[in-house]
């Protein structure tokens, strides 16, 4: 299990969880929120377009605008301004555009909450471990998570847009370490995205572990341990403890 078995010198006393298509998910597609509201608005329902519209807008847009931090709420209103410019919304129904996806993303009945998240932050509370989310989301994601009725089962939420460090980015995974009081050796960050997730983590000096719920990868990718769905975090954990007891 390479890095991860290198690494098992010591007990995990937190584990970090990324918060999109971790603990939960749109029910539909962005690309098909974003062509929804254009119709609304007479712009394009055509979700391929928005897709690309929000492609080319996240990667031409820099990480900060006007001091507004990516994935805030005010870059966003920046990212919104540009796919829908794109789906042929006019200038005048742009604002307009964005408060209505503001309130569709910030809506808990937009996600699906995975069915095994409930009890596995359960199980890991009852550990006494320290739970975190840490997630490249703007800075309403602690009012989703209260919605989505997992806020209390965790012991704190940070947001990229609040703390201006996104993943993979080192000062992210501090903060979180600092939240939880300790060392990197000690915590496991586990996450659906190896750039952002695990090789931001392994970088940080954390154990990672890859959330793969497509299950595309069997036990392992680049020598990370890979879990099909959350509940498979416990054994790893407890064989963590074995090995180090």
């Amino acid at each position: 299990m390479g890095r991860f078995r290198i690494m098992a010198t010591s007990p995990i006393k937190a584990v970090f969880l990324d918060a999109g298509n971790t603990l939960f998910t749109e029910k539909k597609l962005r690309s098909a929120i974003y062509a929804d509201i254009a119709e609304e608005f007479r712009g394009a329902a055509n979700p391929d377009l928005s897709k690309e519209a929000m492609s080319l807008a996240y990667t031409s847009l820099p990480q900060s605008i006007d001091g507004c931090f990516r994935f805030s709420l005010g870059w966003f209103r920046f990212f919104n301004a540009m796919v829908y410019e794109s789906l042929g919304v006019s200038k005048e129904d742009q604002e307009d555009a964005h408060q209505r996806t503001v309130a569709v993303f910030e809506d808990p009945s937009t996600y699906h909450l995975f069915e095994e998240v409930p009890e596995v932050l359960t199980t890991l509370k009852d550990m006494g471990l320290q739970i975190g989310i840490i997630s490249n989301w703007s800075e309403r994601l602690p009012e989703l998570c209260a919605g989505l009725g997992i806020a209390d089962q965790v012991d704190f939420i940070t947001a990229s847009a609040e703390i201006r460090s996104e993943k993979p980015d080192g000062p992210i995974y501090a903060r979180a370490l600092f939240r939880a009081g300790v060392p990197a050796e000690e915590a496991l960050h586990v996450g659906d995205r190896m750039d952002r997730d695990v090789r931001g983590a392994l970088k940080a000096g954390l154990r990672t572990a890859f959330l793969d719920r497509s299950q595309k990868y069997d036990k392992t990718r680049e020598g990370i341990p890979v879990l099909h769905n959350l509940s498979e975090i416990l054994p790893l954990i407890q064989s963590v403890a074995c090995a180090t007891s």
